[in-house]
């Protein structure tokens, strides 16, 4: 879990909708029979230190398998490598994470920040913009700027600043105000969701029309709540993610999403439009949902946890909440195919998928408004 509460709502939310359906059917298979299957909730606070006690927590019980935002990553692998726990990283997206030699008992089931970064490099290099970077010191922060600057360098994008903050900053008027005097023409906002709100505030304090780039923080349902007053202060907002429906059609999402709402409830944003709830569509509950299902069907071939299911997931595959497949190899512990990043932009309380951008103009937009 995360001390950011929307991250550790969607992990949670979308394991025990997944746990529900198995034990609904009898639980999952192993070589002693079936058996039903049962999710425990531990906080690691942001910490990396209690991300690793809740490894070893984990294993001390006989867990199955650990499912985390990431936090604490390399302090967790070493534990939770020795005991053959797979671990499902279910959103942060550092690229140095996922190293299946030297980290086997770690799989990413969310986009990663290379290719964010790599799409939004590209979506904005042709204007030849003047980026101002912002980031926060959390792990996510850090790494997505180091995969920002990596971006900006093979496609000619000019940083004219790179400021830094500490998570969950209150206030970033020094470094908008750096970004703005630097001359930057383009904001990008690698940080929490308070820290995304922080720098919106500054901008529209001092005035300053710039676009805003996010990544998958910019969905945060709080940067909407606190914005309740402002909602065309969204407007300039701009974040990358992943897109929701697959190439096969918004089917397979739509049945997902029917499923997840009947049984663990709409997701209400907490503000309105056109008089009517704004809702968060079920997207990032996916990963965890998805990886609790691949474990199962793992668990039905190796017919056992710990090293058994280690190895059958490096070559079971199922097809994920959306329709997208899910799988991994041995050399391949990514869950997300890097060419599946999409740019949406807010209308009000709303997102939807950018029309200047050939793969997000395809992507049909998912209603976010309760009847």
């Amino acid at each position: 879990m995360s001390t950011e509460p929307w991250i550790g709502a969607f992990i949670e939310r979308g394991a025990r909708l997944a746990i529900d359906e198995l034990n609904a059917h009898g639980g999952v298979t192993t070589s002693s029979g079936s058996r039903r299957v049962r999710l425990t909730v531990l906080d690691n606070a942001g910490s990396p230190a209690k991300a690793a006690a809740n490894a070893r927590k984990a294993v001390d019980d006989h867990a199955a398998v650990l499912l985390t935002d990431g936090t604490g990553a390399a302090s967790v692998a070493p534990i939770t490598d020795a005991a053959h726990l797979p671990v499902f990283i279910c959103f942060e997206g550092g690229e140095a994470l996922i190293d299946p030699s030297h980290r086997p008992s770690l799989f990413r089931m969310a986009p990663a920040n290379k290719p964010m970064a790599r799409r939004l490099a590209d979506y904005i290099a042709n204007s030849r913009p003047k980026v101002g970077v912002i980031s926060d010191d959390s792990t996510y922060g850090e790494q997505g700027r180091e995969a920002l600057l990596q971006a900006f360098k093979i496609d000619e994008v000019e940083v004219a600043a790179d400021q830094r903050a500490p998570a969950r900053s209150p206030d970033l008027t020094t470094q908008v105000l750096a970004a703005r005097q630097a001359g930057a023409d383009k904001l990008v906002v690698w940080a929490s969701a308070s820290d995304v709100i922080a720098a919106i505030q500054a901008v529209h304090a001092l005035g300053w029309k710039v676009p805003v780039y996010t990544g998958p923080t910019g969905e945060d349902p709080l940067v909407r709540q606190r914005f309740a007053e402002h909602p065309e202060w969204l407007d300039q907002i701009t974040f990358v993610s992943f897109r929701m429906t697959s190439e096969v059609g918004p089917g397979p999402f739509e049945q997902f999403r029917a499923g997840y709402e009947a049984k663990m409830g709409v997701d209400l944003v907490g503000v309105r439009q056109n008089g009517k709830q704004v809702v968060q569509p079920p997207d990032w509950p996916m990963f965890s949902y998805d990886a609790v299902h691949l474990v199962a069907a793992s668990l039905s071939e190796s017919g056992a946890p710990g090293e058994p299911l280690m190895e059958a997931l490096n070559k079971i595959s199922i097809t994920g909440a959306n329709g997208d497949y899910r799988g991994y190899a041995a050399d391949q512990h990514e869950g997300v195919n890097p060419s599946d990043m999409y740019f949406a932009r807010f209308h009000g309380f709303v997102f939807e998928p950018v029309g200047d951008d050939p793969l997000s103009d395809t992507i049909p937009s998912v209603n976010q408004l309760q009847d």
